[in-house]
Parts: structure tokens; C-alpha cells; sequence
């Protein structure tokens, strides 16, 4: 199987299965699921379903950000809940599409403030100063500059900062992983948005999942494969958005699926729910990402 050349496609298969089980049955649980892949210039959804135990009705809507979300309601007791999200999307061997929105007049630093301010999970630190790479890179950069000192940046985190899923957790901040000095996908991509934010440049945090090859199938191996992943965005008006993924060293391209969007985690998180009952519950989630085909633009 020869390499891919640029604007090459790949169609990418996508399970996640997310299972609950309650030692007491609960009851009106209300959940809201950002595991929908959508369109955008790098990717194009074939297919999307997702399947409940208990089965109840499932409604949609989109959010602030465009991400597509789905929420359901539980009213009667249960026991497990079940929750298998598949997708079949086409991806892009590209690194950047432009902008994925009409054109607006007003320059980049109004109609993108939500990138550039502060958000829950993304709060200054003094610790952004001390990233060489942050204090160089520069929206009056052209494209190409712009886009290797980018890759300078990731390639700082991931040479710096340790993959350590041991040391922090969901509610952490991006100090965290500066004291710790370690940390997952998510404490990388939040501290690496904290960096882009004090420079000046718009950036957003992407969840969504990666593909991991096996074999002799073609693909770098990367790591996060396993769960739904999350990486950053930049923007520049010569490239638009592009995707840097600092937890592997990568420019985003064809291996990554983007399910949703926004200014930090809270924003996007796949499972989002509560419910009734006095109850220990167990989670399992498991997620599996295979190549169905690769086309040729």
C-alpha cells in the first residue's frame, strides 16, 4: 500500500461503547452525549447511530459551537445503562481547509474573542511565560513560519511533559501538569491553548478520536487511541484553523475523527449526565477505531 499524498482520503470506522452498571437501580436520569462526528472541510460523515439499553427515545440539537448533540431521558428504574456511538466518517490527508465558515468582515480578534479569553478550565497562570516557543510565535507570522513554529510548540509539550494518566484527573488544571510534570491528553491540550491565549492567538479544544495502526495497515502509531482523545486548534488567517495534537508530537490529519469543539473540556465533554438513587456505579468504556478503505483524491 503506497503512502498517502496530500488531499487523499480514508475512510475510518468508529466504536465507542460507554456502559454503566449501578449496584441499585436509579431512575430520571437525564444525559447529554457529544459523540457525533460532523461535516467540515477535512472530514464527511457516511454514517452516524447510536443505540441505548435501556431503550428511549433520543433527541438532538446543535450547540453553541456546531457540535451536534444528543440527549435522552431514563424515567423508570434501571440498573446499566448502555450507550454504543458508531460512525463511519471520510477523512483528509491535510493539515488545514481554510476557514469552514462565510466570510465575516470584522477582523480575527472580534469574531474569535471566545478563543482568545480565559475560560473554566483554561485560567491564566504565570506559567505560560515559561514555554520558549510561546513567546515567539505571532499572528503577523505568514503561513509556513506560522505553521512550524506551531509544531514547535507541540513538540515542546510532548518532549517536556510526560504521558501520565496517574497524575491528574478531569477537574485538573493546566498547573497540574506544569507542577507534576506530567499528565494526559487533555491536561496537554488545555496547557498548550493557556500558551496560544497569552500570545495572542485564537485557540479552541477538539475531542474527538484517532486511528492506531496495526501491522502493516499505513499510519503513525499514536497514543490515546484507546478512549476519545483531544487535541488544539490555532488559528490563522492564512490557514484557518489548523489542529496540533501535542500529547504526539503531530500535525492533525486523516487519523483523527473531531467529534465536538469549544473553549476547553467543559465544553465538549462525550458524557455529560445525572440521575436519582443512592447507588455505586461501575464504568466501562471502550473505543475502537479501524480503517474500512483508503481512496485517492
Amino acid at each position: 500500500m503506497r503512502a498517502l499524498c496530500e488531499g487523499d482520503h480514508v475512510t475510518l470506522e468508529v466504536v465507542h461503547r460507554t456502559r454503566f452498571q449501578y449496584s441499585r437501580a436509579v431512575a430520571l436520569s437525564h444525559n447529554e452525549l457529544r459523540m457525533s462526528p460532523v461535516d467540515t472541510g477535512l472530514q464527511k460523515v457516511l454514517q452516524h447511530s447510536i443505540s441505548l439499553q435501556p431503550d428511549v427515545e433520543i433527541f438532538s440539537h446543535r450547540d453553541h459551537f456546531g457540535n451536534l448533540v444528543h440527549h435522552f431521558n431514563i424515567l423508570e428504574p434501571h440498573d446499566a445503562l448502555e450507550i454504543i456511538a458508531r460512525s463511519r466518517v471520510q477523512t483528509t490527508n491535510a493539515v488545514s481547509c481554510g476557514p469552514e465558515s462565510s466570510p465575516d468582515p470584522r477582523p480575527y480578534d472580534q469574531r474569535l474573542v471566545e478563543y482568545l479569553c480565559w475560560s473554566p478550565g483554561i485560567p491564566p497562570l504565570a506559567e505560560y511565560e515559561s514555554v520558549p516557543t510561546g513567546q515567539k510565535i505571532d499572528m503577523a507570522m505568514d503561513e509556513i513560519e506560522f505553521g512550524h513554529c506551531l509544531y514547535e510548540l507541540g513538540h515542546y509539550f510532548f518532549k517536556t511533559f510526560r504521558y501520565d494518566p496517574d497524575v491528574t484527573h478531569v477537574h485538573s488544571s493546566p498547573k497540574d501538569l506544569f507542577l507534576h510534570g506530567g499528565g494526559v491528553c487533555q491536561d496537554m491540550a488545555h496547557a498548550m491553548i493557556g500558551v496560544l491565549r497569552n500570545a495572542g492567538i485564537p485557540a479552541r479544544y477538539v475531542s474527538g478520536y484517532i486511528f492506531d495502526p496495526a501491522g502493516e495497515e499505513i499510519g503513525e502509531h499514536l497514543r490515546g487511541s484507546a478512549a476519545t482523545h483531544a487535541w488544539v486548534q490555532a488559528w490563522h488567517d492564512g490557514h484557518g484553523w489548523i489542529g496540533i495534537d501535542p500529547t504526539n508530537d503531530k500535525l492533525v490529519d486523516w487519523q483523527y475523527v473531531r467529534t465536538a469543539l469549544g473553549r476547553d473540556y467543559f465544553d465538549v465533554q462525550p458524557l455529560r449526565g445525572l440521575f436519582s438513587g443512592q447507588t455505586e456505579q461501575q464504568l466501562d468504556v471502550s473505543v475502537h477505531v479501524s480503517i474500512l478503505n483508503q481512496a485517492y483524491a
